[in-house]
């Protein structure tokens, strides 16, 4: 008795909880699309709105053409999208970037405030996201292939402003490499993880890598398609660098999207990634682009862990909440470095796919 009259407590009060949300969010909706109709000079109109899980509210408007305006729901979420909106900024202006890649990127519109809340307004991209591509049908070759291609031009032409002697990746990985120690050390596993990032650091400093730009945070979700599954747009530029490890976007892309087809964590994808004896049509795809990059292919392990890297590093920056969840912990920090240790015998790694000779 005393359990049930619990349970309908609980659901009245998230019941109000949520009625409480939608009344906040249709104000803040009607808010912004009266801000933004003044500074745009024209009537807007509001195409639908809703709130994400990364704690932001998306808001379509539609005037002379379509827009996406963005606003944070939670402090932690400002700061990500002012980043967003710099980087759009910056992109447009790099003097290396293609007509192929600026016309598949957002453009900055204005920043604005609406009911005390700081929004972000771009242009929208047409299209729909890979990640709902995928939850429809199981399919996912050619939106591989369509988003290394936009990856590889990205990457190609941000190597002419590139210095091959100065590994400008360096400086900006580093610190990378320090906020996840905190989470290893969170997930027991302070002194494998160490070892690690010196295998990391060795096999990287064999030979010189250039810097190339990163999105920083490829995948399904934030990559757009039509209905021939070409790419049509790639949003969410907050986690951009101009200074990053080639590869490392494409290698995440791959993994990340073998993560949510199989429905497991990212961590779980990753070590089952480096631990395979071969996954053909991703091994082709990767090896192709690592050759357009003039990146040996014998660097994929390092790298691959250096997308591990990036991944939870975005975690720690941006305090999400799952970084201090226990079970998250267990499957995408404690299982790579269980498996990296599954790896190592009497100190010498056990060589993988791409450590093999047949594969230099």
């Amino acid at each position: 008795m005393i359990k049930s009259t619990l349970s309908l407590v609980t659901r009245h009060r998230q019941s109000l909880a949520r009625q409480a949300d939608m009344i906040l969010h249709r104000a803040l909706t009607d808010s912004l699309r009266d801000d933004f109709s003044r500074r745009l000079g024209t009537k807007c109109d509001v195409v639908d709105y809703n709130a994400t899980r990364t704690g932001s509210l998306t808001v379509r408007l539609r005037a002379d053409r379509s827009y996406v305006a963005k606003l944070p729901l939670r402090a932690s979420t400002e700061p990500r999208l002012r980043q967003n909106a710099g980087a759009l900024t910056l992109l447009s202006q790099l003097s290396w970037v293609t007509p192929f890649v600026s016309a598949r990127c957002p453009t900055l519109v204005l920043l604005g405030t609406a009911s005390g809340y700081f929004y972000s307004a771009e242009t929208a991209l047409p299209g729909r996201d890979g990640a709902s591509i995928l939850r429809a049908h199981a399919g996912t070759d050619e939106l591989i292939l369509s988003a290394e291609r936009f990856i590889a031009e990205l990457q190609k032409a941000s190597l002419v402003g590139s210095n091959p002697g100065r590994p400008l990746w360096e400086e900006h990985f580093q610190p990378a490499v320090e906020r996840v120690a905190r989470l290893a050390e969170s997930a027991g596993e302070a002194h494998c993880y160490r070892q690690l990032a010196s295998y990391i650091r060795n096999r990287l400093a064999a030979q010189p890598i250039p810097s190339v730009y990163s999105h920083g945070n490829f995948w399904l979700g934030n990559v757009l398609f039509d209905t021939n599954d070409n790419l049509t747009g790639v949003i969410d530029w907050d986690c951009t660098t101009e200074f990053a490890l080639p590869a490392v976007d494409l290698i995440y892309f791959l993994v990340r999207t073998d993560s949510l087809t199989r429905r497991v964590s990212f961590g779980e994808a990753l070590a089952d990634w480096i631990d395979a004896e071969s996954v053909p049509f991703l091994d082709d795809c990767l090896t192709r682009h690592c050759h357009e990059l003039s990146i040996p292919t014998d660097l994929i392990t390092p790298l691959s862990y250096c997308s591990w890297i990036q991944h939870l590093d975005a975690h720690c920056r941006f305090g999400t909440s799952t970084s201090a969840d226990a079970r998250w912990l267990s499957r995408n920090v404690r299982q790579v470095l269980h498996r990296w240790r599954l790896r190592t015998t009497a100190g010498r790694l056990e060589p993988g796919r791409w450590d093999r000779p047949k594969d230099r």
